[in-house]
C-alpha cells in the first residue's frame, strides 16, 4: 500500500509540474517580503516545481508548450483516478476483505498511473526539444540544482526522523 501511495503522490506532483510549464514567464517579479512565521503556498520542497521556469522562453515556445499541454489534458481528463479511489475505499470499508479484488484494483490503478506518467514524460520531452541549446543547458543545470536540494532535504528529514526515533526510544 505504501508503494501505491508513493506512486500516487509522485504522479500527482509530476503532473502538477508539467501543468505549470505552459504558464512559464520570461519576466521575474521581485520577491515579496515574507512575514516571519507564515508559510508560503506551493513554495515548499517538491511542490509543483516547474522544470521550465527561468529559461526565458520565447512567445512561440510558450505557445507551443501550451498547445502540447492542452493536448495532454484533453487526452487525460481529470477525475480518471476517482473511480479507482472509490473502489479502493469500498474494498477497505467492506465487511470482509477480498484480496483478489484489491490486488486487481491496485494493479489497475498502478497501470493507470504508469500510463499517465509515460504520457507526461513524452510531453515533457517534446517541450524540452523546443528549447534552444542554451536553454537545454540551463534546464539541465536547474535539474541538477533541484536534485541536490532534494537530496539535502531528504538527508535532513532522515536525520530528524532518526533523532526523533532515538528520543522516543530513550524515554
Amino acid at each position: 500500500m505504501r508503494k501505491l501511495t508513493a506512486l500516487a503522490l509522485a504522479s500527482t506532483l509530476a503532473f502538477g509540474s508539467v501543468s505549470l510549464a505552459f504558464a512559464a514567464d520570461t519576466t521575474t517579479a521581485p520577491a515579496a517580503p515574507v512575514e516571519h512565521g507564515k508559510m508560503l503556498q506551493h513554495k515548499g520542497p517538491g511542490r509543483h516545481a516547474d522544470p521550465f521556469a527561468g529559461l526565458n522562453l520565447t512567445e512561440q515556445q510558450r505557445t507551443q508548450m501550451r498547445d502540447l499541454m492542452k493536448q495532454e489534458r484533453a487526452a487525460h481528463p481529470r477525475g480518471e483516478g476517482k473511480e479507482h479511489r472509490e473502489q479502493l475505499h469500498k474494498l477497505v470499508a467492506s465487511d470482509s476483505f477480498d484480496e483478489a479484488k484489491a490486488k486487481a484494483e491496485v494493479d489497475a490503478l498502478t497501470k493507470a498511473h504508469a500510463d499517465q506518467m509515460l504520457s507526461r514524460m513524452r510531453v515533457e520531452n517534446q517541450m524540452y526539444n523546443l528549447l534552444t541549446p542554451e536553454q537545454k543547458k540551463q534546464f539541465n543545470e536547474n535539474y541538477q540544482k533541484r536534485a541536490e536540494k532534494m537530496a539535502e532535504r531528504h538527508a535532513q528529514r532522515a536525520a530528524a526522523h532518526d533523532q526523533a526515533k532515538t528520543h522516543t526510544t530513550a524515554e
